[in-house]
């Protein structure tokens, strides 16, 4: 069982987007990064393979009971390792900034692993510095883009820190940051509820109750760290990795 990819031309797909996310997903491999197994390209066909992630997306569950607090946090955990892996890659490999950081475009295998996918909108960086900025037009998703990345067309690693901080909090809100007209914008209701000190009032219904305060509170707290406006303020992807896994770990200890 594969899933594949087609490139449609009348959606603006070119071969730029199909050869680098071919190029990227065979140098760039991390458990928690979808696999490239194949492609074809061949009589005007241009076809990407790759592994079959049962679960389909992330953004069919954030309103859905099938996942609990605990199996949210793992989940969270390993795509936040994929993205750090991107970010600071091994064997002297460029860094990628993704660019396109959304609950959709994180899959879900068998056993509910987290895997990062969509790498046609990327861009290579060097993995060296500190702080690496590209100057580009913007691209992304509405309600996801980095607001300082829209506003000045500069690109760094902490553009995608910033889109996964909006994924934490749909995670956490069980609802997408946009599209329904009868809510405030989720970025901007969840800083101020936080600001607050009355986020645990926006949490999905369904996890309240076997929810801890402590590792609530170590959750909201890196996710708003990743929404901050200026980029030195947002966490490293690795810091955001290890105050999820301790959310988990006070989380399993309290059950």
């Amino acid at each position: 069982m594969v899933a594949l990819k087609r490139l449609d031309p009348a959606f603006g797909q070119g071969n730029t987007e199909f050869w680098k996310e071919i190029m990227m997903l065979s140098f760039y491999k991390h458990v928690n990064i979808v696999s490239l197994l194949g492609y074809c390209d061949d009589h005007g066909e241009k076809i990407i393979v790759y592994e079959y992630a049962s679960k389909k997306i992330l953004e069919a569950y954030l309103a859905s009971n099938d996942l609990n607090w605990v199996q949210r946090l793992k989940i969270c955990i390993g795509a936040a390792r994929g993205l750090a892996y991107l970010h600071n890659p091994a064997e002297n490999h460029l860094r990628i900034v993704h660019r396109d950081i959304k609950s959709s475009n994180i899959l879900l295998d068998d056993n509910w692993s987290a895997k990062i996918s969509d790498f046609g909108l990327s861009k290579f960086a060097p993995a060296n510095n500190q702080f690496t900025f590209l100057v580009t037009n913007h691209a992304g998703t509405p309600g996801y883009i980095d607001p300082m990345y829209y506003e000045t067309g500069l690109l760094t690693k902490e553009s995608d820190v910033y889109s996964f901080g909006v994924v934490l909090f749909e995670v956490l809100c069980g609802r997408l940051c946009y599209g329904n007209q009868n809510l405030q914008p989720l970025v901007g209701q969840v800083r101020d509820y936080y600001l607050e000190n009355k986020i645990s009032e926006l949490v999905y219904s369904n996890m309240k109750d076997a929810m801890d305060i402590t590792s609530l509170k170590l959750f909201a707290d890196i996710a708003y760290r990743c929404l901050c406006r200026e980029h030195k303020e947002r966490p490293l992807m690795i810091e955001t990795v290890k105050a999820l896994e301790s959310a988990l770990e006070i989380q399993v200890s309290f059950l």
